[in-house]
């Protein structure tokens, strides 16, 4: 006999509301916008998979972006996900994401992190851009089951199983590289520690130290005079624009002496000086003129004797201030 239409819908009705109860909702944001995540079933299950469901509703001048969320569900071991178009109804904007995950059995919890939400006002010129973070969501678990009273049937005895070669290797394989870690961490920090120490020397230690660390490297032994010369210059600019707030790296030797010349910390005497030295590097660098070890070790001596006189100088300028 057949069952009359009205019957079957019945059913259908009745499924379709046991499985609205059956579902686990929670709120992720709800200031001038809502977002809100729901899965089914209400309770984790790790024998069936999770069905996600996040839906943000905004008016219609803000556009919402979601952003990647393969990596924000904890407890899962797969994602599959897929969005639809945003729907506009009633002046607002409605869009949702589902997700299909499956549950790791031993996981201690499952959880959807914090993630951000991008947020674009179109209802200002030029659109405004801001991000807020939503809260974090923990999915129910089922309840663990009763401990059970008795005692154990058979009393299991611990039994020792050796190692294969295949285990050992990989320990060694393990232990090898953790050391290299290890060391690897220690010489970076020894050289953030020395770093650091350097940045804090006076313009001058700082520079002094650059030109040593310069001259152990034997750049023109090595045949290296164009490298040489650039690496020599930028310790003087670099020493000049600490000690006189000169942007000496970013410009040219012509924009630098002009800048110089304006500046009170120069006498005529020192920019003639520097003018030389700097015209001379730039043949090797720019104009193809040879060097050799005689020329690059004159202009180290010309380095040096224009850091030491700019301190000086710089010292009897304070001296007489004080005074």
């Amino acid at each position: 006999m057949k069952k009359p239409f009205y019957y079957s819908a019945f059913l259908i009705m009745m499924l379709m509301g046991c499985s609205a109860q059956a579902q686990f909702n929670a709120e992720l944001y709800n200031d001038g916008f809502s977002a809100k995540v729901s899965a089914e079933p209400q309770v984790v299950d790790p024998a069936h998979d999770l069905m996600v469901t996040i839906t943000v509703k905004s008016a219609a001048n803000l556009k919402i972006e979601l952003p990647d969320l393969q990596n924000r569900f904890q407890g899962f071991s797969m994602a599959e996900d897929f969005t639809t178009e945003p729907v506009e109804a009633g002046g607002q904007i409605m869009i949702s994401q589902r997700w299909k995950l499956t549950p790791r059995p031993a996981a201690t919890r499952y959880r959807l992190a914090p993630f951000a939400l991008t947020v674009i006002d179109n209802s200002v010129v030029p659109p405004q851009v801001f991000t807020v973070a939503t809260r974090p969501v923990v999915f129910p678990r089922p309840k663990k089951l009763s401990a059970v009273a008795g005692e154990p049937e058979v009393t299991v005895e611990p039994e020792w199983i050796a190692p294969t070669a295949g285990t050992i290797a990989l320990w060694i394989i393990a232990g090898a590289g953790a050391l290299v870690i290890f060391v690897f961490i220690l010489y970076a920090l020894t050289r953030i520690s020395a770093r650091v120490r350097e940045f804090r020397m006076s313009p001058i230690d700082r520079a002094m130290t650059e030109l040593d660390r310069l001259m152990r490297r034997r750049l023109p032994e090595k045949g290296l005079f164009k490298d040489f010369y650039i690496e020599l210059t930028m310790v003087v600019r670099r020493y000049i624009e600490r000690s006189h707030n000169v942007r000496a790296p970013e410009q040219t030797t012509e924009e630098f002496l002009a800048a110089a010349a304006a500046h009170p910390g120069f006498t005529g005497e020192t920019l003639e000086n520097l003018k030389t030295f700097l015209e001379s590097a730039d043949l090797v660098k720019f104009a193809g003129q040879q060097a050799d070890i005689d020329m690059t070790e004159q202009a180290v001596e010309r380095a040096r004797d224009y850091l030491n006189s700019d301190v000086r100088n710089c010292t009897l300028d304070e001296k007489q201030k004080n005074n």
